[in-house]
């Protein structure tokens, strides 16, 4: 019987720089697995790319969010080769949604002995494409302060930068467009999103699917920095739908637009990926991943969401 091979591609810098110690620790080099470490985001995106040409019954990719995102660079179209994500980074919300094991052992397991399924990501422009979320407005101001920090990732830091960004932010005009909507006006911030969470947790869009063939809308208007500071807890939980200052929807497709100077798009927490203007359009069952079996599958998403909720 013939033995498996599968690669596993390492982001050696997600998580801050503590995805290998992580793997070490869960002993995941005695796998028997081929082990390669990128050496930046374009040497990743390469990786994968010779990867898809590669006689492979999978390829896992240990990192987070920022490390699908960098590796999906490197996959024209439907990729030939399944996939298996090993959750070691600050923010693994995609994995997460679809249904990926927190631990080491038990995602390292799926790898090897998963069961293949499809799942959605989302096209920016006619050349990239993500897997979580991409946004205006707060998040990008955010970001700007989690990379200056000296702190290692995390969502206790995700948190505390989107508090200090809060303090000083200054809320753009934007237009977005959607099937059967439209918001234009000054906003704390809009995101696009593919999954339930993003930034290790957070609920923004608490009725997304990866597999529904839709991106799920989340908009806040202006607003009074205090009356946002005193609902903050309720974005963390997702409970936030009902205010008068959130527009929530799902668009197959979705435009963002800026009134003046083109404004940035962080794409899956990474900076520099985007600007406005830009049109966002849902890829349907546009990955091929590994998963545990069906009803483990629905198992591990329900405890997802009881764990963010």
């Amino acid at each position: 019987m013939r033995t498996k091979r599968i690669k596993v591609i390492v982001n050696p810098s997600a998580r801050s720089g503590r995805a290998w110690k992580a793997l070490q620790r869960a002993g995941a080099m005695a796998a028997g697995l081929e082990w390669v470490e990128s050496r930046s985001a374009g040497h990743l995106t390469q990786l994968v790319r010779e990867a898809q040409d590669e006689d492979l019954d999978a390829l896992g990719l240990a990192g987070g969010d920022g490390t699908v995102t960098h590796a999906l660079a490197g996959i024209t179209g439907p990729n030939r080769v399944p996939i298996g994500l090993i959750p070691v980074g600050s923010g693994n919300d995609f994995a997460f949604n679809c249904g990926v094991p927190k631990t080491i052992s038990e995602a390292l397991r799926v790898l090897t002995h998963g069961t293949p399924r499809t799942v959605d990501l989302v096209n920016c422009g006619p050349t990239r494409r993500f897997c979580c979320v991409a946004g205006v407005g707060l998040d990008e101001t955010a970001l700007r302060i989690i990379y200056g920090s000296w702190l290692p990732r995390s969502k206790a830091l995700n948190i505390y930068a989107a508090l200090v960004a809060l303090m000083t932010y200054a809320p753009p005009r934007v237009r977005l467009s959607w099937e059967g909507g439209s918001y234009e006006g000054e906003v704390m911030f809009a995101a696009v999103t593919n999954t339930t969470s993003y930034g290790g947790g957070f609920m923004v869009s608490p009725s997304a699917r990866v597999d529904d063939g839709a991106l799920d809308i989340c908009i806040v208007k202006r607003t009074a920095r205090l009356k946002l500071l005193a609902n903050f807890p309720r974005i963390l939980k997702g409970t936030h739908g009902g205010l008068e200052e959130v527009i929530m929807a799902k668009s197959n497709w979705v435009r963002i637009e800026a009134d003046g100077a083109a404004l940035p798009v962080p794409l899956d927490g990474e900076l520099g990926m985007a600007q406005t203007p830009v049109e966002l359009r849902c890829d349907p069952r546009g990955l091929t991943l590994l998963g545990p079996p069906a009803l483990q599958l629905a198992a591990s998403i329900r405890e997802e969401v009881a764990r963010v909720a």
